[in-house]
């Protein structure tokens, strides 16, 4: 079978012979992640059971569901928060999904009475077959509590932000996974925006982070003029989209490759606390530009898509830096 989202939430189980649907299943709201079929390993005690596909939809939900039948298995809500959503794929890995959490409150700053903001991103650790949360871990330590107070009387709340619209990369080896995260949403910005981190994988405790881009608070009322809601540091919202790539470079040593919204592909070093071995720049980047959702490895090559636009709308000047990468489209 061929397993697909939609827009209006429905999942499809098309034949990969004919594309007749076999079933259909209805979430809750919009699903765009992708749709991954896992199967108990032999060993596990749940290795009679029918294979099952995972997804999740922008109101925050998981979903565990029979790939032969479509029935719901588990459901599981991830994030209290309101504004919480799921477009990042969760990562399968020895029986256990690691499902990142991005939030869609950037928008809700857009109005100006809005206290903005209390969300932070994470990553949440369940049982594949059973959906039992083994643990969740905020990217952002510290919780949110207001630091001031605008203008117009609105409070703002920080640190928040942060979210994780990436699927996690697992690294069983040293049993780590590793994300990458976006802007702040409110001041002060803080060390774990647009920030590389490695997690571990037993119990979701941050075990390095590399922050590529200091000082990155925005939201969508930095759009506005006048806005109360937009941070002093204005941008320039440049998160970690693509998800993390661990691959083997030269010699032998790995490299945790990842792309931003600046235009930027980064290799850290795993062994040595993330730190940084060599960048490219194979985009323009911006708030609406640079490296998004695809990127890829193969053969000794990273291939990084670039959505830059001619304009962003978001009032900056438009500029080509002398230090871009080959592109196809030269």
């Amino acid at each position: 079978a061929v397993f697909v989202g939609s827009q209006d939430g429905t999942v499809y189980a098309l034949d990969l012979a004919s594309g007749c649907v076999r079933w259909k299943f209805k979430a809750s709201a919009e699903v765009r992640t992708a749709v991954v079929p896992y199967q108990a390993d032999k060993s596990s005690a749940a290795r009679r059971q029918a294979p099952r596909v995972y997804f999740g939809d922008v109101l925050g939900s998981l979903y565990s569901v029979d790939a032969l039948t479509g029935k719901l298995r588990w459901r599981q809500k991830l994030d209290d928060h309101p504004n919480a959503t799921l477009t990042g794929t969760a990562t399968y890995h020895d029986g256990m999904l690691y499902a990142p959490v991005s939030s869609l409150e950037v928008v809700s700053a857009a109005d100006p009475k809005y206290a903005c903001c209390t969300f932070r991103g994470s990553v949440v650790a369940l049982d594949a077959w059973s959906g039992e949360r083994k643990w969740k871990s905020y990217v952002i330590s510290e919780e949110p509590r207001p630091v001031a107070t605008a203008a117009n009387g609105t409070r703002i709340i920080a640190p928040s932000g942060a979210p994780v619209w990436n699927s996690p990369m697992v690294d069983a080896r040293r049993g780590l996974l590793y994300v990458g995260t976006g802007e702040n949403y409110s001041s002060p910005a803080n060390d774990r925006s647009d920030a590389l981190l490695a997690m571990r994988l037993s119990d979701g405790q941050i075990m390095w982070s590399n922050q590529r881009l200091a000082g990155d608070a925005w939201n969508v009322g930095c759009m506005m003029k006048d806005n109360p809601n937009c941070p002093r540091e204005n941008g320039p919202d440049v998160d970690f989209g693509a998800g993390t790539i661990l691959l083997q470079g030269p010699g032998g040593r790995d490299l945790v490759v990842a792309g931003q919204k600046n235009g930027f592909v980064f290799a850290l070093d795993p062994d040595h606390g993330g730190a940084l071995v060599w960048t490219a720049r194979p985009g323009r980047g911006g708030t609406q530009g640079g490296v998004h959702f695809g990127m890829a490895a193969g053969e000794g090559r990273i291939y990084a898509p670039v959505s830059d636009m001619k304009d962003a709308h978001d009032g900056r000047p438009v500029e080509e830096p002398s230090d871009l990468c080959w592109r196809v489209s030269r």
